[in-house]
């Protein structure tokens, strides 16, 4: 087992990715303590510092050669947490969302244990592809205006996790897609 040493686990871009797991509690602490619209908006602000915490940490990781194997873990992990917490939050707040949330579960389900069995047959581990990262930057812009702005039971919040919905779909085919060749490449070899 690879010993990881003090200054990898606080370099710059994994402090970031802290940043973001502690934002997460305080997220739905003010979520579902919101009475106002200036509370949704303070959501809405830290989701934002959220998001740029995560932009900024891969930038600063890859610009001054600070990827660490260790935060090559703990940025998706952040990732995923946040995104689960604010569709999970949702679900409370937005009819459909049940249904988005449930196709990120599957979607992210499927690419942890598809990808932990493919890892341990010999396939090389592959990044986030580019239809991921666009349905996923797409639901968080998404999420920030419905949280910001909390209009529930409106035209715009349906239209808008419809679109989400179909994204994460498209997104989830394509990986089961991705995932199926890797097997059956190795199925080959």
């Amino acid at each position: 087992m690879k010993k990881i040493r003090l200054k990898e686990l606080f370099n710059i871009p994994n402090c970031l990715c802290y940043l973001r797991i502690i934002l997460i509690p305080i997220f739905l602490h003010r979520y579902f303590l919101a009475g106002s619209k200036e509370d949704y908006y303070i959501c809405a602000i830290i989701l934002i510092i959220s998001g740029l915490s995560d932009f900024l940490d891969g930038y600063i990781a890859r610009h001054y050669q600070m990827i660490t194997d260790f935060g090559k873990v703990i940025d998706p992990i952040a990732d995923k947490l946040t995104q689960f917490t604010v569709a999970f939050v949702l679900v409370y707040t937005y009819s459909w969302m049940w249904l988005l949330l449930l196709i990120i579960v599957l979607k992210d389900g499927m690419l942890a244990l598809g990808g932990l069995y493919l890892y341990e047959k010999g396939a090389k581990v592959q990044g986030a592809s580019w239809w991921g990262k666009i349905s996923t930057a797409i639901f968080d812009v998404v999420a920030i205006v419905l949280i910001g702005i909390h209009i529930p039971n409106s035209i715009f919040a349906t239209i808008s996790i419809f679109v989400c919905i179909m994204l994460m779909l498209l997104s989830l085919v394509l990986y089961a897609k991705q995932l199926l060749s890797i097997y059956k490449e190795l199925k080959n070899e």
